[in-house]
């Protein structure tokens, strides 16, 4: 009789244990949510702009540049944010993503689109690769190792011939299916390329794949113990990340149909990526978008003041390190996360203060 006690004892716990985790996991699925809330909201936004009366070309390129570096920051998330890597040196993979679209459209006349697809692919193979060797690095090295390939991409962009340098690579006017488009049609290629990019990262995240940037995000050896492959996954995520950041290029390479030497071998690109990505909050899906349009429409609104727009990009950034290390996006929904934290401690059987 003691024994069947006991054992309804055990089958009682094991119960309570269960109800616990799904509870957990219900929050979980709740909070991202919200995040994802928070990200159709802008997205949305984002696609209205034309439509407001006022809107004029030169405003939807300013706007479609502020795309342009959310697609980038969401391709740096997937390193800093989800895999635990920093990089300076994304770039370098803007850079080569632009030539690309570029050099594919000047020689054979290929759709945007098309370039944008190329660009991809051509950033990704490269980042692949360069894994190979950054991936043997770690911390600061690993860093400074993406520095070092920026500079040397934009040595290689500047002293081939074929990439003319700081002469640069002139144009003709963007085709997508034959028919040219304008700033409005730009812009609307831009914001599919969002929202393709940002389907893709979602589920990337969200997948066993993700879960396995994300283990060894917070901690190497058990995930590598428990047998997700260090090598494979992390390889897979510079190269995803760089193919991310190479269609942004190839969008960077049309705004103005031109691309040189003097605009894609600068290292401020690197850096501008990589705050969009701090500053907005390296693991959302929400933090590129807040940080893509604070790194692109603050100099745009201190048009006058342009050496106190790099001033006032330091001062956020070091305010965000010291007083919000998960970004701008973590402080707007700090309420959210506390309310995250109760409800996540309750449902796990923690006693909340």
């Amino acid at each position: 009789m003691a024994q069947i006690t006991q054992t309804n004892g055990l089958f009682q716990q094991d119960d309570s244990a269960r109800d616990r985790l799904n509870a957990v996991n219900a929050c979980k699925r709740r909070f991202l949510r919200q995040d994802v809330t928070a990200t159709l909201i802008v997205f949305a936004a984002l696609v209205l702009v034309p439509q407001l009366p006022f809107v004029k070309g030169w405003m939807l390129s300013q706007a479609s540049l502020a795309i342009i570096f959310i697609i980038a920051a969401l391709g740096i998330s997937i390193l800093v944010g989800y895999t635990g890597l920093v990089s300076v040196g994304h770039g370098g993979f803007l850079a080569i993503g632009a030539y690309t679209s570029a050099l594919l459209t000047k020689y054979y006349a290929v759709d945007l689109v098309v370039g944008i697809i190329a660009a991809t692919l051509v950033s990704a193979f490269f980042g692949a690769l360069l894994a190979l060797v950054f991936l043997r690095l770690s911390g600061a090295f690993m860093a400074i190792g993406t520095l070092g390939f920026a500079f040397f991409v934009g040595t290689v962009v500047n002293n081939v011939p074929i990439f003319e340098g700081r002469d640069g690579i002139l144009l003709d006017d963007n085709v997508v299916l034959g028919m040219e488009i304008g700033d409005f049609g730009f812009y609307y290629v831009s914001i599919v390329t969002l929202a393709v990019m940002t389907l893709f990262v979602y589920c990337i995240v969200n997948s066993g794949t993700g879960r396995a940037f994300m283990a060894l995000r917070d901690s190497e050896n058990a995930a590598m113990s428990s047998g997700v492959n260090r090598l494979l996954y992390r390889t897979l995520a510079f190269s995803i990340s760089a193919g991310i950041t190479g269609s942004a290029g190839a969008l960077n390479a049309h705004i103005v149909n031109y691309v040189s030497a003097e605009v894609f071998a600068d290292i401020w690109f690197s850096v501008d990526i990589l705050m969009a990505v701090v500053v907005g909050g390296p693991a959302l899906l929400f933090g590129p978008y807040l940080g893509g349009i604070f790194v692109v429409m603050l100099p745009f609104f201190l048009e006058e003041l342009a050496d106190f727009a790099f001033i006032m990009k330091g001062v956020v950034l070091i305010l965000v390190l010291r007083f919000a290390q998960q970004g701008v996006g973590e402080v707007m929904f700090r309420p959210i996360q506390n309310y995250r934290r109760r409800k996540l401690m309750e449902a796990g059987g923690a006693k909340v203060d």
